[in-house]
């Protein structure tokens, strides 16, 4: 379970984050595709959201844990705002041309990962995209607190670190474009993380 109070503390405090250098690569992905409407999937204090708006696409965030303070500005910058949990969304077939899960997928064990996975794949339209970056069994964490079940661990919250075939199993019924390793260094700090771009 993660602690929502942890990360409404941390957006606060945070508020005026950057966009994430995924989101970079994904906009540098989709800039030239006929691409309308994007869900981004636990959208945390919605740096990313508000930069796809920017771009010109049409937002839907969601997230469990954004606080009042951050919903409000995602509204003034006309973004639809959900306030649900990943593991229980209930959004209509078909309704997006892109799902984008930054950090987001990584907190589920292995049953409720495919679950959510199965309901996103629903979400999304014919010939959509989805893209997912996740912590990976390389990051410095991996291994570290109680292990729950295969590569799923409980340290304070729960993480679970994808490797590039766990990934590709879990997006079996996707068409899988690319899946990739990626590092941040943050002095003295490195962490180590799964990407995927796949299409429906």
């Amino acid at each position: 379970m993660i602690k929502n109070k942890k990360w409404k503390d941390k957006w606060i405090n945070k508020n005026n984050w950057p966009e994430s250098l995924f989101a970079k690569r994904v906009y540098l992905f989709i800039k030239n595709k006929r691409l309308k409407t994007v869900l981004d999937l636990g959208c945390g204090g919605g740096r990313d959201s508000q930069y796809f708006s920017r771009k010109g696409l049409v937002v839907t965030a969601l997230d469990m844990a954004t606080g009042e303070q951050q919903q409000e500005k995602l509204k003034r910058n006309n973004i639809r705002f959900i306030k649900s949990d990943i593991g229980d969304i209930r959004l209509k077939d078909d309704s997006f041309d892109m799902i984008y899960a930054h950090l987001s997928l990584h907190y589920f064990d292995n049953k409720k990962t495919e679950k959510i996975l199965g309901n996103l794949y629903k979400i999304l339209k014919p010939g959509g995209y989805i893209f997912i970056k996740c912590k990976s069994i390389d990051d410095p964490l991996f291994g570290k607190g109680k292990m729950i079940e295969n590569n799923f661990y409980d340290f304070g919250h729960t993480r679970h670190f994808f490797s590039k075939e766990y990934m590709r199993e879990k997006l079996k019924d996707f068409r899988i474009i690319k899946i990739f390793k990626t590092n941040s260094f943050k002095n003295p700090d490195r962490a180590s993380f799964i990407e995927a771009f796949a299409q429906k």
